[in-house]
């Protein structure tokens, strides 16, 4: 073996044991994030901190190999599912939103938008929580601006022009938001996994707009859906002590975006 191969071999195991040290702290630190979730630790920084060391894993794994993890997906897949990465950002976002943390969220959406590929599609849920922040800290131009574009460029994604439809309202582009609203619900009575978002964001634009009849319509369709759901749920045999679980997803879908 040349010098140069035991160089390279003596350098590439070194970057693998930092990299373990610090995928066992980012462990050590999740750990302590879900015990602040449930109220047994005091600590809410561990959820910054796992996610800037998260960065530094990622950063730090492209200069050893420039393809390392491109996407999201690929950083769970390059470590076997062990970690759970794209599970725990999506509990740390969900953990900012309902802390109202919306600075934090912002930052964190475009540094997740920044640090991996995000194909067709793919980023729309970091793109709308995005669009989502920038309207509660009440950047709603900004907010209209980016979802424009984003629909533009991707014009039949369902999850972009539900979001316009929350930025255009809070800009008061009425007629733009009702556009979208019209393009994706077809029929008004059929509310279904694919369109349950823009119903959602149809009966906070008709609200907003003191349209109760069309709000009286969306909302009859959501319910409609949501009792489908429930059906689905008891049709594959959960218990009655799974329902609260359901509710709780359910809810989620009558939560509209703020509005200043």
């Amino acid at each position: 073996m040349t010098d140069n191969n035991q160089k390279s071999k003596d350098s590439n195991q070194q970057v693998k044991k930092l990299m373990n040290r610090k995928l066992k702290k980012f462990t050590k630190l999740t750990e302590q994030c879900y015990e602040d979730m449930i109220g047994m630790s005091k600590n809410s920084r561990c959820w910054m901190q796992a996610f800037d060391l998260l960065k530094e894993i990622v950063l730090e794994g492209r200069q050893n190999d420039p393809s390392f993890a491109p996407e999201l997906v690929q950083l769970d897949d390059a470590t076997d599912f062990a970690y759970d990465f794209e599970g725990w950002i999506e509990d740390f976002t969900d953990e900012l939103d309902m802390n109202h943390e919306y600075e934090t969220l912002l930052r964190v959406c475009d540094d997740l938008l920044d640090l991996f590929g995000w194909p067709e599609y793919t980023g729309s849920d970091v793109k709308f929580m995005r669009s989502s922040a920038l309207i509660s800290l009440g950047r709603k131009d900004e907010a209209a601006l980016y979802c424009r574009e984003w629909i533009q460029k991707e014009p039949e994604n369902i999850a972009a022009a539900a979001a316009s439809v929350y930025a255009l309202t809070a800009v008061r582009d009425f007629d733009a938001a009702e556009q979208l609203i019209h393009r994706f619900i077809i029929d008004s009575n059929e509310c279904t996994e694919e369109n349950d978002i823009m119903f959602t964001a149809a009966s906070r634009f008709y609200e907003i707009t003191g349209n109760k009849k069309a709000k009286k319509k969306m909302d009859q369709a959501l319910e409609a859906y949501e009792e489908s759901l429930k059906d689905m749920f008891d049709m594959d045999g959960f218990d009655d002590d799974f329902d609260e679980d359901v509710d709780e997803f359910l809810s989620f879908l009558d939560e509209g975006l703020p509005f200043n």
